[in-house]
């Protein structure tokens, strides 16, 4: 095969993964497995780790995941589920080479604004056919994705956009088209983000267009007008205040959680009843996807009163419905403290580089990182197809860390 129908094949790949990410899981997951097993050929290993050696690190996460995974309850059937639902670290290897080739990443780009599009279009047609155009408090207007996802991947594309919007170099660089396209792709990406009504992304993504917004004094200055949608939404649209305000009902009546909003007390007996188990197998969990058994034994030893107080019909045996938590449980806290001491090192020795960088890349890698470390207090999603961005953006980062260091040392 000649190197250019080679070429054209990888982009090709890029562009068939990126329209997938709004509107198809086994698009994702074909493309993704695909782009995966090519880069680990087309990567030049040495060269990469030596210019981002938290490239090796990222990576070292899925290996390390199988062998902790073999000391767990569930032994070799946790191990098995790693390999073949935990694979996101390796994604951090096709987008090394994506994030090195600027024409391809543009063309992502655009490949993904024209799958919002379509997963916005599919979305007005769920509000219609199921909602009747009416919109309140239990409105949910969900699209190719559940109702979880799709608010996720809004939430980063509207920090994406902003980030981009917003730069010094977007009046400079731009073209006509991209001037127009991108304002309103991201007011868009805000609207939908308000139909499908979810309060975990909708709020990540008001944290993370915040921080971007006090980076810099032109992002200060569309702050404002992103504040007016915000304030517009809460007040104007109906449902939307009441949704938010739920998220704070939570309180303690004779030692039970309750709230106006049943997921939010179910969510915290879910973190109780948890943080009480990961006793029962501190270091290496039960397992990846391997919780509801010894969970369920777990209750079987508590006292019906206990049972009673923190399980009801919302309650999930499945996940903790908190990625941090899920993590200590599933996989121990060996692995836990290693991955998120890893992540959050590189966070939060980024923030210097995120208020003082014209890179509007290392801009978007960091308010991505945080949106999703926010998003991950309310979701299970670092196992899931929400994890696909985490650990590219932490390998942006990671670059720019390298590249600080090496002028140091220079």
């Amino acid at each position: 095969m000649s190197s250019k129908v080679s070429e054209k094949i990888w982009t090709g790949l890029w562009v068939l993964f990126a329209l997938s990410m709004f509107v198809s899981k086994s698009g994702l997951s074909i493309f993704g497995t695909i782009l995966i097993l090519w880069s680990i050929f087309k990567t030049d290993w040495k060269f990469t780790v030596r210019q981002n050696p938290w490239f090796a690190v990222l990576v070292s996460f899925f290996p390390l995941a199988i062998l902790v995974s073999f000391f767990s309850l569930a032994g070799t059937e946790a191990a098995l589920n790693v390999v073949g639902s935990w694979s996101w670290p390796l994604y951090v290897i096709p987008f090394a080479l994506l994030f090195a080739d600027k024409k391809l990443l543009k063309i992502f780009g655009w490949a993904l604004a024209v799958g919002m599009v379509l997963g916005c279009v599919k979305a007005i047609e769920v509000f219609g056919t199921k909602w009747g155009w009416h919109f309140n408090s239990q409105t949910r207007v969900d699209s190719f994705w559940d109702i979880g996802r799709w608010a996720y991947f809004l939430s980063c594309s509207a920090a994406i956009l902003f980030a981009l919007v917003g730069s010094k170099s977007f009046p400079l660089k731009a073209s006509r088209f991209e001037k127009f396209a991108l304002p309103v792709l991201f007011i868009l990406s805000l609207v939908f983000l308000i139909l499908v009504n979810a309060r975990g992304p909708w709020l990540a993504a008001v944290g993370s267009i915040g921080l971007l917004g006090i980076s810099g004094k032109r992002y200060f200055k569309f702050l404002g007008a992103f504040l007016v949608i915000v304030v517009a939404s809460l007040f104007a649209v109906p449902g939307t205040m009441d949704r938010l305000q739920s998220s704070f009902s939570a309180k303690k009546e004779n030692g039970v959680i309750t709230s106006s909003d049943a997921s939010n007390a179910a969510r915290l007996h879910m973190w109780k009843v948890n943080s009480e188990f990961f006793q029962e197998q501190v270091f290496f969990g039960t397992g990846l996807g391997a919780a509801e058994t010894p969970l369920r034994a777990f209750l079987a030893k508590q006292t019906p009163e206990y049972v009673a107080k923190y399980v009801d019909r919302e309650f999930s045996f499945h996940d903790q419905h908190d990625s941090y938590l899920l993590i200590l449980v599933q996989m121990g806290l060996i692995f836990c403290v290693v991955l998120w001491g890893c992540v959050f090192w590189i966070v939060i020795r980024s923030i210097p580089s995120f208020f003082t960088t014209e890179n509007v890349m290392v801009k978007i890698a960091f308010a991505l990182a945080v949106n999703q470390l926010f998003t991950f207090i309310f979701y299970s999603s670092i196992t899931s197809y929400e994890a696909l961005w985490f650990f590219p953006v932490l390998l942006l980062l990671g670059q720019e860390l390298s590249r600080k260091r090496s002028a140091k040392l220079a």
